[in-house]
């Protein structure tokens, strides 16, 4: 099954229940929430909003703040970032959302040691997670800038030295930065990813220069999203399918509806 929603509440949501309740009414079964400003949530109508999702079959995951660098120079810069993660983990457990997608490090200073940067900040970060019943895994997000870290093998590194992380393939992010992607290179990277219970995904247009990523843009700018949703479906990979563009509620309904999940 693969899963499709926005990323942010629908336009026009007086509340998160009610952003649940225009998802579904959309078609949709999937929401990402996100706290890329900052983590800020009543628990009160976070618990309501967890409710109506799972009575309505909406899954939830949340996007974690922007401004996490495990690879920066600073001491105390690090363990804000640290704290930014398990900040979001706390929303999501609240909201009952299954994943935390995050933007780990750039390579700054330091590149040749990043990956074992990020490793090192997971492993504390999952640790408290453990000691606080928080159960949402940590999604590692491909990046779509060649100078921030979150390439594919990267992450798998950081998934074999760190329980309860997985990947969040950004197909716009790899178009961006490069090679760009074809139904060949589509099929290596999902049988690279064949053995992730449930693939996290986002899809957008792109717009990109040299150095990578510039902007989202809307579906089919930049980036043939059928050839992309054509590749996840022939692969039978169980997958959620968030969409970034500027317009993404109406945007996932297209990815919806070519997929055949009409309601």
């Amino acid at each position: 099954m693969i899963r499709t929603g926005p990323a942010g509440y629908p336009e026009g949501s007086r509340s998160p229940t009610d952003a649940v309740r225009k998802v579904r009414a959309a078609g949709l079964s999937a929401l990402e929430i996100q706290f890329v400003r900052n983590v800020l949530y009543d628990p009160i109508k976070a618990g309501e909003a967890r409710l109506e999702a799972k009575e309505g079959g909406v899954l939830l995951s949340v996007h974690a703040p922007y401004y996490i660098n495990l690879n920066s120079s600073s001491p105390g810069t690090r363990e804000k970032s640290e704290e930014w993660i398990l900040r979001a983990m706390r929303g999501a457990e609240a909201f009952g959302a299954w994943m935390v997608v995050v933007h780990a490090a750039t390579y700054g200073y330091d590149a040749e040691r990043c990956t074992e940067k990020v490793v090192d900040s997971l492993r504390k970060v999952r640790d408290r997670a453990d000691s606080e019943s928080l159960n949402a895994v940590i999604g590692l997000e491909t990046m779509g800038k060649k100078a921030v870290w979150g390439t594919v093998p990267e992450i798998l590194e950081v998934m074999e030295e760190v329980p309860g992380v997985r990947p969040v393939v950004d197909f716009a992010h790899l178009q961006a930065r490069g090679p760009p992607l074809n139904a060949e290179r589509l099929q290596v990277l999902l049988n690279a990813l064949s053995n992730v219970p449930r693939l996290h995904c986002h899809l957008s247009g792109i717009e990109f220069t040299a150095a990578g990523e510039r902007k989202h843009l809307r579906l089919g700018e930049g980036l043939d999203h059928r050839m992309v949703l054509d590749a996840l479906r022939d692969s039978g990979t169980e997958a959620t399918v968030i969409c970034e563009s500027t317009s993404p509620m109406e945007d996932a309904q297209i990815i919806r509806r070519y997929l055949g999940q009409d309601i």
